[in-house]
């Protein structure tokens, strides 16, 4: 076990030594077996937390100190896991490669989600309510709630518990999802694009190209795109964000490098996203100078001043211009 396990082990199980302790003098059951029984179970979750912790981090320092830049970094892809869950485009749940569908309800199906995308910590009743329920009857959204956390118990009850380990744990305040082995396309996005960004502070250029290249390829769409609730939409924001800032590095990368049919590719996919980006015009326009294509230029320059017209009711940058008569000419 690494250090950074073994200082999170130490303190995890001195605080629930405390706690139990507590419990023991002012709680309502003082039953030695019962307190025995529940820190078993306790400790049996945080040594797989933990564990999973150790490979994550052990992964991190991997990379970060392993000196061939010009090596792709080995990152957990999704068939090597046992449960994997995809939330960028369609939702996709699989379980050892099986996609698991028949959900009971479509209420159980954004319970689960919610709880995918907040693991770790238990989730108060309350904020469940409100996020699945907005300006719900009080009393009936609690009851609805019951009636979703239900079904999708059976759900993954009927994943087997050999094969799925995910349960939902009841707390005081209210629930939690259980789940080790899991595999999440948008955290390995999220590590992805972190550790691009760490790269290429750091200067190296390769490694960060390769995990930025990682990042553009998990990115199927945007962040549950399925759902018109509320809570999802400021983190679907900031990852199409960072999305777009892969593809603009990833983009300016291949234009450098002479690949101008890669770097057209990865502009129209910046449009595709966001048509008012005048940075793409601007590659889409240099890209197809160097390959000759002026007709190109003219065409993507029209529909660049066009667009903005149409969303923004301006026109375009003076170095969009500029652009424009240096691709038309030959000069770029």
């Amino acid at each position: 076990m690494s250090l950074v396990a073994r200082g999170a082990e130490s303190t995890c199980r001195a605080g629930r030594v405390e706690s139990f302790a507590y419990r023991g003098r002012h709680g309502p059951s003082g039953d030695p077996e019962a307190v025995a029984e529940a820190l078993a179970r306790l400790e049996s979750a945080v040594d797989s937390r933990l564990a999973q912790i150790d490979h994550q981090v052990r992964n991190i320092l991997r990379l970060l100190i392993r000196p061939e830049d010009s090596v792709a970094p080995a990152l957990v892809p999704a068939g090597d896991a046992p449960v994997a869950v995809r939330c960028l485009g369609t939702f996709r749940f699989c379980v050892n490669g099986r996609p698991v569908e028949g959900w009971r309800s479509s209420k159980a199906r954004v319970l689960f989600l919610y709880l995918v995308n907040h693991r770790g910590r238990p989730i108060p009743r309350d904020t469940l309510i409100q996020a699945l329920w907005p300006n719900p009857d009080a009393v009936a959204a609690g009851t609805s709630l019951k009636v979703a956390v239900h079904s999708l118990r059976q759900t993954l009850g009927q994943l087997g518990a050999d094969s799925s380990p995910l349960t939902i744990q009841a707390h005081g305040c209210g629930y939690q999802l259980n789940a080790s082995h899991l595999w999440v396309d948008v955290e390995e996005f999220d590590r992805c694009f972190a550790l691009g960004r760490a790269f290429e502070i750091q200067g190296r250029t390769p490694r960060s190209l390769a995990l930025y290249t990682r990042a553009a390829d998990l990115y199927g769409g945007d962040f549950l795109e399925e759902l018109s609730d509320d809570w999802p939409m400021f983190r679907r924001e900031a990852l199409k964000d960072q999305y777009l800032y892969v593809l603009s590095r990833l983009a300016k990368a291949a234009v450098a490098s002479g690949d101008y049919q890669g770097g057209i590719v990865r502009c129209q996919q910046i449009l595709a996203k966001d048509r008012c980006r005048e940075d793409a015009y601007r590659l889409l326009m240099i890209c197809h100078a160097h390959l000759g294509q002026r007709s190109r230029v003219r065409a993507w320059y029209q529909f660049c001043v066009q667009t903005l017209q149409t969303e923004l009711d301006c026109g375009p940058e003076q170095e969009t211009e500029r652009v424009f008569r240096l691709a038309l000419a030959g000069k770029v």
